[in-house]
């Protein structure tokens, strides 16, 4: 029996956030906080410009996702604090929500796009 996409998706999002996880603790370990006037490059800020013009492109989706204001503005805080953490945490969340079905057919399309019951009350 072959193993669902989604499935697949849930593993590669977990394991991505739990990389980016380590990856800040092990950075934060050997060279401490980056808050220090020596990091403020323009490669800083042209990273910084990069991230937020990321999260812009995704505060769009969770918003456009999200049937209420209130949990897109937090995961849109979220997004901002922690970058692909949350991200991942958070289409992580998204998979599994899916359907039996949604899973079987195609993941990608259901959480990309919002259920077609969201405003049912």
């Amino acid at each position: 029996m072959a193993i669902p996409l989604s499935n697949g998706l849930r593993a590669l999002f977990s394991v991505l956030g739990c990389l980016m996880v380590a990856t800040l603790i092990y950075t934060i370990y050997v060279d401490g906080f980056p808050f220090r006037r020596d990091l403020l490059t323009p490669w800083m800020a042209a990273t910084l410009v990069d991230f937020y013009i990321n999260i812009i492109a995704l505060a769009a989706w969770i918003t456009y996702k999200e049937s209420n204001f209130i949990t897109a503005t937090v995961w849109i805080v979220l997004l901002i604090c922690s970058g692909s953490i949350a991200t991942c945490a958070y289409i992580f969340i998204q998979l599994l929500k899916l359907s039996p079905e949604e899973s079987l057919q195609d993941p990608l399309y259901h959480v990309l796009l919002r259920h077609e019951n969201k405003y049912v009350i």
